[in-house]
């Protein structure tokens, strides 16, 4: 009689058996917890990195063009304080017909520059004419002696302070420099200009942002929430508080601090809760950025709660593929365990075996195909790996020259104001020399000389940045880039009612190239195609982007006037502008032009059929087309 082996069932499994089975369910469970840990971690991380990233090229542009537009005005109270009307009256001040043509001057001046005031204080700090003569609330008698620009003015350098008004309660910053007749005598009294910068906060307010900038002692005092001015980031110490209380900088506000609570416990580092109401926020991640020569920070406030949420649903689907995966394994025994016959398992072991056979032999030959193939893709690596490096050799000296056109563009603010100055000090030493003013000509003479020394020292800043090369050249995914410099403009395309009508680009698009030289490429195409549309009235600019082979076009249309004849010919010239004075420079499409090539593109401008401009900015692609593509 052939010995049967008997059927082992659930309920007479050995207690060994059991164990084992028990042991190994709660590893199983235990690892799947582990792993969907590990993918909410990973997401946030991942997530919050990007973030950061995103945040500090936002601050960066942020953080220029506000000390551009503080720097325009840093010369205008230089070239005031040598003003021959300003000096007459402060050695004069009782007459009365020399004061009213003085407040004439200073009221016309500040229509043309478009800043809040302009007032002349003598030695006392006692305001002697002002712009604002004509208002309730003019500066003229009043006493700013206390103020620190006033001080810092009467000691030789320029005053700046950013304050609220003692005299009108609105806020400003103050430019002032002393007046001397000549330079080297004691200061005859100090010319101040206040200049707003509600504009600015207007826009980060319709950006949807939340932007703060902080003064040197933490206070906030430009935000895109009102309810955020004139707090302090932290608890301010008694010393500082009596400091601001001096100078009466924020007036009689209590200066407290805005209600942050960290969130270390989260893991990251620079996460806040910041409370609105009577409910907690958020969770945020401060980013910082200094600005300018004050000491100023410009902070932002990501929310990081769509990072949580998204890593929250990823490793929700996780857990959900683990749990698939342990009842698909389950199954898989139970079905093993109810087939434990001998005759059946052994017919089952003889078709395992030739299935087994059969498949080690399609494997054999699929793993013989996949030499092959590996084989030929090193050959194409190796190949691509030496045209990378011939090509980045060759860049070398193409990215020094984008540099350098950078530079020249940021540092042309700085060179015109001196340059102005030295026109107006021009004319003044004519009007000198005919009155036969010798040591007032002597003066003008002298600060001329300063202002050359100026500029000559800008020219050499310029000349030792010249050695850097901060230009790398990878693969950039094309879409983020366009994402990025459209925001960029969003505050100007709301202001102007400007439509941008863009088809959707291809994810797996990339070119090669740097993400922030294209963007500022695109962003200055898209400013101009706004300043277009406002010249017709017809606010619709095309955003188009197209692949050809090696090279991938972006075209941006606008429908304005077009361009001239006799200004295409000079369109890429630096200085060349069609634009009103004061509007701009003529530097942007040149620069736009040297990035370009640099990048080893091309920037070309025609006419649009039915009226209007094309400018086409043209890259080559990308010769690795993979995920870790750059990222704008």
């Amino acid at each position: 009689m052939p010995y049967a082996r008997p059927v082992l069932h659930q309920g007479n499994l050995p207690p060994r058996t059991a164990q084992r089975r028990a042991l190994t369910a709660l590893l199983a469970l235990l690892a799947c917890v582990a792993l969907v840990g590990s993918v909410y971690g990973w997401s946030v991380r991942s997530g919050t990195r990007q973030l950061h990233r995103d945040a500090e090229r936002r601050l960066a542009f942020l953080s220029n063009d506000l000390a551009s537009a503080l720097d325009k005005y840093d010369t205008l109270p230089a070239v005031l304080a040598s003003h021959t009307e300003l000096v007459a009256t402060l050695r004069d001040a009782s007459d009365a017909g020399q004061r009213q043509r003085v407040n004439e001057l200073l009221e016309r001046l500040a229509q043309e520059t478009h800043v809040n005031a302009v007032y002349l204080m003598d030695a006392g700090g006692t305001t002697v004419a002002a712009s604002n003569w004509r208002t309730p609330r003019s500066f003229v008698g009043q006493n700013y002696a206390f103020r620190p620009y006033f001080r810092q003015a009467s000691e030789g350098g320029t005053g700046r302070f950013y304050a609220v008004g003692a005299t009108t309660g609105e806020p400003g910053y103050f430019l002032a420099r002393a007046v001397r007749q000549p330079l080297t005598a004691p200061p005859l009294g100090v010319v101040a200009v206040k200049i707003s910068l509600d504009d600015i906060e207007a826009n980060w307010a319709r950006s949807g942002e939340r932007l703060a900038l902080l003064d040197a002692h933490g206070v906030v005092f430009l935000a895109s929430r009102p309810s955020w001015k004139f707090h302090g980031m932290d608890p301010l110490p008694g010393e500082v508080l009596a400091v601001i209380r001096s100078a009466q900088q924020y007036g009689d506000r209590a200066l407290q601090p805005l209600p942050l609570q960290p969130l270390a416990s989260l893991g990251f580092e620079g996460l806040v809760q910041l409370a609105e109401g009577a409910r907690p926020g958020p969770a945020l991640l401060v980013h910082r950025q200094p600005v300018g020569r004050m000491d100023w920070t410009l902070v932002s406030f990501s929310d990081v709660g769509e990072v949580q949420h998204l890593a929250r649903g990823y490793a929700i689907a996780t857990a959900f593929g683990c749990g698939f995966v342990l009842l698909g394994l389950q199954h898989a025994r139970l079905r093993r365990r109810g087939d434990e016959e001998r005759r059946i398992a052994r017919r089952a072991l003889e078709r395992a075996d030739a299935q087994l056979e059969q498949r080690i032999g399609q494997r054999t030959a699929v793993l013989l195909e996949a030499n092959h193939e590996l084989a030929r893709k090193l050959a194409e690596i190796d190949c691509t790996q030496r045209t990378l490096r011939a090509t980045q050799d060759e860049l070398v000296q193409a990215g020094k020259l984008a540099v350098l056109g950078q530079m020249a563009a940021s540092i042309t603010h700085e060179i015109n104001q001196p340059l102005t100055a030295l026109r107006a000090l021009n004319d003044n030493a004519v009007v000198l020399l005919e009155r036969g003013d010798q040591p007032a000509v002597r003066g003008n003479l002298q600060l001329v000389d300063a202002l050359a020394q100026r500029i000559g020292g800008i020219v050499s800043q310029l000349k030792g940045f010249a050695r850097k090369d901060d230009l790398r050249q990878e693969p950039v995914a094309l879409a983020p880039v366009i994402d990025m410099a459209v925001a960029l403009v969003a505050a100007n395309v709301q202001q102007e009612g400007v439509r941008i009508e863009r088809a959707a680009v291809d994810a797996a698009l990339v070119v090669q190239g740097q993400a922030v030289r294209i963007e500022q490429v695109l962003v200055n195409l898209l400013r101009n195609a706004i300043d277009a549309s406002r010249l017709t009235g017809d606010r619709h600019i095309e955003l188009q982007v197209r692949s050809d082979g090696n090279m991938v076009s972006v075209a941006v249309a606008d429908r304005g006037p077009g361009i001239a004849p006799d200004v295409r010919e000079r369109l890429f010239e630096p200085f060349f502008t069609t634009k009103a004075a004061g509007q701009g420079l003529g530097l942007g499409l040149a620069i736009s032009a040297s990035i370009a090539n640099a990048l080893g593109g091309t920037l070309t401008a025609q006419d649009r059929p039915g009226g209007g401009t094309i400018f086409t900015l043209s890259m080559r692609a990308a010769c690795v087309n993979s995920p870790e593509a750059t990222q704008a």
